[in-house]
This record gives C-alpha cells, structure tokens and sequence, in this order.
C-alpha cells in the first residue's frame, strides 16, 4: 500500500502534468478554447482528476495563471526597490512583461476569460492578484522618475493599458503573423527585437527631452 507521503507526491505530479498539458493545448492553438476531454487526452490522465485537483474549469485556469505568473511578482517588488534610475528600471520591466508573454502567450486571454462576468468573485480575484502589483510597480516606478525629472507626469492607469496591450499583441495575433506576414513561428530572436521596439515606443512617450 503506498504511503501517504507516496500519495501526496503521485497527486502533485499529476496536477502539474494536467497544467502542463493545458499549457501546450493553448498554446498549440492560441486559444484557450480547451475541453477537459482536450485536457485528458493530451496528459493521459482521467478527466475526474481534473475536478479533483481543481474542482472545475475556472479553478484550473486560476491554478495555471498562478504557476505562470505567481513568481514573477518578487522579482517586481526587488526591481521596483532597486538601487537604479527610473528608466533603466522602467525597460527591465518592458522587456520581462514581454519575454512573460512569451514564454505564456495564452496568459492575457487567460485573465479575459476568467474575467469576462466583471462582478464575479473570479474576476476581483484576478485584478487583486494580477492587475493591481503590475499596475502599483509602474505607478511606483512612473513616480520615482517624475522626481528624478526624467519622466513626464503621465496617468499610471492609461500607461498600464498601453504597456499590457502592446507587450501582448505580438503572441495574441498570431494569425496576422501567418497570413500577412508569412511567419509561423515566434522565435526568440524576434521577441527580443519586438522588446527592443515597444520599451523603445513606450520610453519615447514618457521621456523628458532636454
């Protein structure tokens, strides 16, 4: 008979393997469109467990979105307490958010689709866990720069929409890539330059020119 502590490690294997394999699905398609059947199958494990472990689709997508982004937030805290000029901090950030969206292109969807009743208890959960660190971090590193007199005083909530919605575009249309442009596949070369491109745009908009 296995132990308990036999039993607690085979059920975290097989949770990680059910996010794993929901992690490849939505990525494959770029569509978090997946079914539990879609789940099971690509894992090789019953769709029950799924339930088990998560209870239902809901609880598996918050389980996935805090595996893929829950760590990222101390690494924001350190930078935004850094030793360092506003800017420098401010393109670390650019370019993280990005290689994030890279690494996960489903994520943005992810938080849309768990939001989409904007009363619901899912949707406060997401902007308390997700929205609001991103959004505090650039305020704090918006406002750093403002008394260093290197930024302009711009609105720290239309600058989070802009940021987010630039960094995501690239991994959410990825059709566009293939149809008008003939490109299949992202490569870590192109997110490193697509990097380069938006921290470039964003910094311009926020820079004071002397």
């Amino acid at each position: 008979m296995a132990s308990t502590a036999q039993r607690k490690d085979s059920g975290i294997a097989s949770a990680d393997a059910l996010l794993n394999a929901t992690s490849a699905l939505m990525t494959e398609r770029n569509s978090v469109d997946v079914t539990f059947v879609d789940i099971a199958q690509r894992s090789g494990l019953n769709s029950a467990l799924i339930r088990y472990h998560f209870g239902n689709k809901a609880g598996l997508f918050m389980a996935l979105l805090e595996r893929d982004a829950g760590g990222t937030f101390g690494n924001l805290d350190a930078l935004v307490e850094a030793d360092m000029p506003a800017p420098q901090k401010m393109r670390h950030h650019i370019s993280g958010v990005i290689k994030t969206y890279y690494r996960y292109p489903y994520m943005n969807r992810l938080v849309g689709a768990l939001s989409i009743d904007t009363d619901s208890e899912t949707a406060r959960f997401i902007a308390e866990r997700f929205t609001k660190p991103l959004a505090a971090a650039q305020k704090a590193i918006l406002e750093q720069g403002v008394r260093e007199g290197v930024f302009r005083d711009v609105d720290p909530m239309l600058f989070y929409f802009s940021l987010i919605g630039a960094c995501d575009h690239l991994f959410h249309a990825r059709h566009s890539l293939k149809y008008a442009f003939g490109i299949d596949e992202i490569t870590d070369e192109m997110r490193r330059g697509y990097a380069d491109h938006i921290t470039e745009l964003l910094m311009e908009s926020i820079l004071l020119h002397r």
